[in-house]
């Protein structure tokens, strides 16, 4: 390696497995030095944007504090298996249990599974990370979350939008409509949250499903009395710090349970799933019209091969409980055009929409319980992305 052209050199170890090279500098200190060449970043990020993200598991079983990964890439993601591989992104430092509230360009934010606080954005791979102002608690109150970044300024945002349940009742006693307030902070920049003000609805409680053009979106909770559509599709605008709302696609009885939010060639995206005969795939070709929304996927029931395998002789059970119907989340699509979908029992499965064929991928390893978060690999560390000093 020392006899190599440093850009060649560089060009090699931005081809390695992002945890291959975590681990280079401290093989010897020629390594050291390229992996911490302040160009290796920059070409790592370059070539991670062509290949397919990776998936962090977000392990809750039996608590929720663990990270794991897993890389898939080339143009059959279907074909060979990927190793789920453990992550020490020192958050368990900081909090016992921990929820993610997002990711967004080889940043995840996390926060206290319990209390909410405190909240770090870190890059897992590097172990760098930044603790947040703490956020103001109150007793039985409900959040949502959300992080992104405004890429016209490049500043990322955490959002908090609060539903508290006493606050709840006294304007319901009143015959007052419920409202949820809104909370900001600029990471890095802010030392304290910001409040928006209220706004007159209630957020399905968790991260946000879906981050795209700055915005940052959520569906409602369903409400059998409210006048007007049960359930809405609500934006937050990362530049401008306000709501707007996106009309439905055209796709019958929704609620929180069998609808979802996701980004799919690009474009906002919603998942209507039909119980025993699989899921709709509407995707909204342009950004905010209504018309524009397309039915564009219909994808069948399918028992994955775990379940197939590990529980043979109550096939038929599972069948009628709903874990072999269809998928539970559909978590992103390829850049071979393939969908990727995860099962209620943590089956990952990719849809092939040209045949229309459902294939089980091999994970090595995989743990029992989880939740995927795509995320983009990175060697940037946080002050880097946030452009704080260190």
């Amino acid at each position: 390696m020392e006899n190599l052209p440093l850009d060649v050199a560089l060009d090699i170890f931005s081809r390695l497995p992002i945890t291959a090279l975590v681990r280079t500098k401290c093989v010897c200190r020629t390594w050291q030095a390229l992996a911490q060449d302040p160009r290796l970043p920059i070409i790592y990020h370059a070539r991670a944007s062509t290949r397919n993200p990776c998936l962090i598991l977000h392990c809750d079983s039996p608590i929720q504090n663990k990270l794991c990964f897993v890389s898939i890439n080339g143009d059959n993601p279907d074909q060979d298996g990927s190793r789920v591989r453990r992550i020490d992104a020192r958050v368990n430092s900081i909090m016992a249990e921990y929820q993610v509230v997002g990711s967004c360009n080889g940043l995840l934010c996390v926060s206290d599974a319990l209390y909410f606080n405190p909240i770090i954005v870190c890059n897992p791979f590097t172990g760098s990370y930044l603790e947040l102002a703490k956020a103001t608690q109150h007793a039985q109150e409900e959040l949502a979350f959300g992080f992104g970044c405004n890429s016209s300024t490049m500043e990322y945002k955490v959002v908090r939008i609060v539903f508290n349940f006493n606050t709840y009742r006294s304007l319901r006693d009143r015959g007052w409509p419920r409202k949820s307030d809104v909370e900001v902070l600029t990471v890095g920049i802010d030392h304290t949250w910001r409040y928006l003000g209220p706004v007159p609805w209630r957020l399905n409680p968790g991260a946000s499903e879906a981050l795209l053009n700055g915005s940052l979106h959520w569906v409602t909770m369903r409400y059998k009395n409210n006048p007007g559509p049960r359930l809405r599709i609500m934006s937050f605008d990362l530049a401008e710090e306000d709501f707007g709302e996106i009309g439905l696609p055209d796709c019958g009885s929704l609620s929180v349970c069998n609808f979802h939010l996701v980004v799919l060639r690009g474009c906002l995206s919603a998942v209507h799933c039909l119980d025993d005969k699989g899921m709709e795939i509407w995707i909204m070709k342009e950004y905010k019209v209504r018309e524009s929304w397309s039915k564009d996927f219909i994808i069948g029931t399918y028992l994955p091969a775990s379940l197939r395998e590990n529980a043979r002789p109550h096939v038929e059970m599972l069948k009628k409980s709903g874990l072999g119907r269809g998928a539970s989340q559909v978590v992103c699509d390829w850049k071979n055009g393939e969908i990727l979908l995860e099962y209620a029992n943590g089956a990952l499965v990719s849809y092939n929409p040209e045949n229309e064929e459902l294939k089980d991928l091999v994970i090595f390893d995989p743990p029992k319980r989880f939740c995927s978060i795509v995320h983009v690999e990175s060697l940037f560390l946080v002050e880097a992305i946030l452009g704080i000093g260190a």
